[in-house]
């Protein structure tokens, strides 16, 4: 299936059929909100994924620093550091760095929700465990597309 076939069920499916008025009178189709996609919005997708799939706060946590690790090949906080940016604020790391992170969680976020209802486990940290190795294996994909 192509995107513009995709595109379309998914816009049937997401929309119903609204309509308003037009002047003379005649029901005509709304088109749909658009807004330009940055960082927040992939990473709200990133975590409602992992949320979604049964993880809390640690699962969101561990597959941060594994993405981290495995994309910048450094923890967190040397991250931040090593580029002068504030920490916890996205916005204040070098574009590349950004980018890394809006492609690998659009990425993981279509994976978990593929997943989504299928993740289980014994327990809360298996579950936790199992998103985060979902997060940690497209990581690793991601990197090999990165030019560090």
């Amino acid at each position: 299936m192509g995107f513009l076939n995709w595109w379309q069920s998914e816009k049937d499916e997401l929309e119903g059929s609204e309509t308003q008025m037009d002047l003379l009178g005649q029901s005509q189709e709304l088109a749909p909100p658009r807004k330009r996609v940055d960082g927040a919005i992939v990473f709200r997708r990133f975590t409602k994924a992992i949320q979604a799939n049964g993880g809390d706060e640690d699962a969101y946590q561990n597959s941060i620093v594994e993405e981290t690790r495995e994309l910048f090949d450094c923890v967190v906080d040397e991250l931040y550091q090593g580029t002068g940016a504030k920490r916890g604020r996205r916005n204040t790391l070098p574009q590349a760095a950004q980018e890394a992170y809006m492609v690998n969680e659009s990425l993981s976020a279509n994976q978990l929700e593929q997943l989504e209802g299928t993740i289980g486990g014994d327990s809360q940290r298996d579950v936790n465990e199992h998103i985060q190795s979902v997060v940690k294996q497209q990581s690793q994909r991601t990197r090999k597309w990165l030019p560090w």
